[in-house]
């Protein structure tokens, strides 16, 4: 298995690539998204040009790498909606297929990948036992170093 978990800072990454989840809905209103619109504010906008001109089903599954002073920001379409119900927001189909995009991207670029420990299963309400054997599966063959905040 190529997933490393480490306590540590997301935002503080040292990895080439720094993902998290995003909703379709040209939304990021909390969360890690928030956090990372406030410390990259190019971040935001990219996102909005991304989703202009797409219909929201359009965009689930996909992947969008913005950069970022040095590195890049990896918007993982793995939700359609957001919303504070506990309803799972989180479409696995569609996380897993923009993470392999990912993997591929960085292993055909020789960049390390950083994502939060918990991916699609805090706000988004997904399984934690689902996205992390997906995780390990979408990454057997190359590293990927999961942020845990204690």
């Amino acid at each position: 298995m190529a997933v490393t978990i480490i306590v540590g800072d997301l935002l503080e990454a040292k990895e080439d690539i720094v993902g998290h989840q995003v909703n379709c809905q040209a939304v990021m209103g909390s969360g890690v998204a928030k956090l990372l619109k406030t410390k990259y504010p190019n971040l935001y906008t990219s996102y909005l040009d991304y989703c202009k001109d797409k219909a929201p089903e359009e965009l689930l599954g996909t992947l969008q790498l913005v950069a970022v002073q040095g590195k890049f920001v990896a918007n993982i379409f793995g939700q359609l909606t957001y919303g504070r119900s506990k309803k799972v927001y989180t479409d696995y189909a569609a996380l897993k297929e923009a993470l392999l995009s990912l993997k591929n991207y960085a292993q055909e670029h020789g960049l390390t990948v950083a994502l939060p420990y918990g991916i699609g299963c805090g706000l988004a309400n997904g399984s934690w036992e689902i996205v992390g054997k997906m995780l390990e599966e979408a990454f057997d063959d190359y590293e990927v170093t999961l942020y845990q905040i204690q």
